[in-house]
């Protein structure tokens, strides 16, 4: 597999797995004429490919296929209580892109999918009028929330790693400008911020970093841009006036000197961005539900894998008390150089 400068090459996928109905969609076209060098087959439903059961995703993410399918069930989901919903009553979230070129160790996708063959839904008009649909109907229920929404768009994939074939930013984009009413979020550990220079800048399209220390990034966080990298990619879309939120997320238990770690880490946004500017920041520790961690350690040998984690209602993470003195000490030293009103912690 190769990624060249954090973004798709044409060598990435050797094959492509096309569902029938997915040929009379224009997307398609435009995909596989960019990966000319796949070998393409042709299958019923994606579910052949990417559910089958005994597959080995530490091996397919050595080398990955391409799925273009089109998704005939939902559309969008009520954002999960893992997530940070910034205090808004109609969080949700929706995945047109289902898995990720990035090989982070501590990546709830690992433990979720059978899979790690890269699946795209073609049928992006149809998310756009789900979304129509439920705007119109939070709209005639304004007490739920004074009528908007808040949308993420990438929690099952780094969707801007694939901007290059899967040209979505654009729609996304009008749909926003057209939709003040719903707020966008895209998460990305790329550096790729090109594209959103094309566009002026929207007071509902954030774009959210998640970033971590360096330490961790090179050990942890495989395939992806370095720390320096993604904070001239922040700079760059805030100095364009780009709402952008950062994602301590998550702070992981990297040994005992984990504190001195977090703390030159602070420093090193404080000195290189300007803190100011940015909308929001997120906390929160690993976390996965229990069922994703079994898998994770049938293939992924990941010293985040075997960590003895406490479960509670079904969710793993680090002890109460070790969870405690992490987000307290990360959120006072933070705290310290930025508006706690801006901080969310989950």
């Amino acid at each position: 597999m190769k990624i060249s400068n954090q973004n798709y090459t044409s060598e990435t996928f050797s094959h492509i797995y096309i569902e029938k109905d997915a040929l009379y969609y224009p997307l398609t076209n435009k995909i596989t004429s960019k990966l000319n060098k796949s070998k393409i087959v042709y299958i019923d439903n994606y579910n052949e490919i990417f559910s089958r059961k005994n597959q080995n995703p530490f091996l397919q993410k050595l080398s990955p296929s391409l799925i273009l399918a089109v998704n005939k069930g939902d559309f969008i989901y009520k954002g999960s209580t893992l997530c940070h919903n910034f205090e808004q009553q109609n969080f949700y979230y929706t995945n047109f892109v289902v898995n990720c070129l990035l090989d982070c160790d501590y990546c709830y996708l690992k433990g979720m999918n059978f899979s790690s063959n890269i699946l795209f839904f073609v049928n992006l008009s149809d998310y756009f009028h789900e979304l129509s649909r439920l705007l119109n109907v939070i709209k005639e229920r304004p007490e739920r929330g004074q009528g908007k929404l808040y949308l993420s768009i990438s929690y099952d994939s780094d969707i801007l790693l694939f901007e290059g074939i899967y040209p979505f930013l654009k729609e996304w984009i009008e749909f926003a400008e057209a939709n003040p009413q719903i707020t966008i979020e895209i998460r990305t550990k790329t550096s790729n911020y090109k594209k959103f220079l094309n566009y002026s800048p929207l007071e509902n399209l954030i774009i959210t970093w998640s970033i971590s220390p360096k330490e961790v990034i090179a050990k942890y966080e495989k395939n992806t841009p370095s720390l320096e990298r993604r904070l001239m990619a922040i700079s760059q879309l805030l100095e364009k006036g780009w709402k952008v939120n950062l994602a301590l997320d998550p702070i992981l238990y990297i040994g005992e000197n984990w504190r001195d770690t977090y703390k030159e880490f602070l420093n090193l946004l404080s000195v290189n961005i300007n803190l100011k500017k940015i909308n929001a920041i997120t906390l929160g520790v690993f976390r996965i539900p229990v069922e994703y961690l079994k898998r994770f350690k049938k293939f992924f040998k990941s010293p985040i894998s075997f960590f003895p984690y406490d479960t509670v209602n079904g969710v793993s993470s680090y002890p109460e008390e070790l969870k405690s003195k992490m987000i307290e000490f990360v959120s006072s030293e933070l705290e310290k150089i930025y508006d706690k009103r801006n901080i969310y912690i989950v």
